[in-house]
């Protein structure tokens, strides 16, 4: 149950905290799992996931920046977690394909997640 916890965690605040609304800059591409997986272990005000990022392992954040790179969430989503903007409202159709992944998230953090 914990795992589940810290697993969703992360998915909650890849959506609601991680992500910016500035649309200008960075071109029309969609970030690389490269990208965000150095967006989700960076430390400091730029942070995803604030102290909880030192804690997640290259491995763990590379399996969920594939997973998002092969979601449905939006280049504009992905683009603004890897500038760490925190005001991003999330669209509805983001935040689908954010619930859609939910289990592969579970299952890269798991390893990195306390089972006691």
């Amino acid at each position: 149950m914990r795992k589940f916890g810290a697993a969703l965690a992360i998915s909650v605040l890849l959506v609601t905290a991680g992500c910016g609304g500035s649309s200008g800059g960075g071109g029309s591409s969609r970030p690389s799992a490269s990208d965000i997986s150095k967006a989700l272990r960076q430390g400091g005000d730029r942070s995803v996931l604030g102290a909880s990022a030192s804690k997640l392992s290259k491995k763990s954040a590379d399996c969920v920046g594939k997973a998002l790179t092969d979601s449905k969430v939006s280049d504009k989503a992905l683009k603004a977690l890897v500038k760490g903007d925190k005001t991003f409202k999330p669209s509805t159709s983001d935040t689908k394909a954010i619930t859609t992944i939910e289990s592969a998230v579970i299952k890269c953090v798991s390893a990195d997640v306390p089972t006691s």
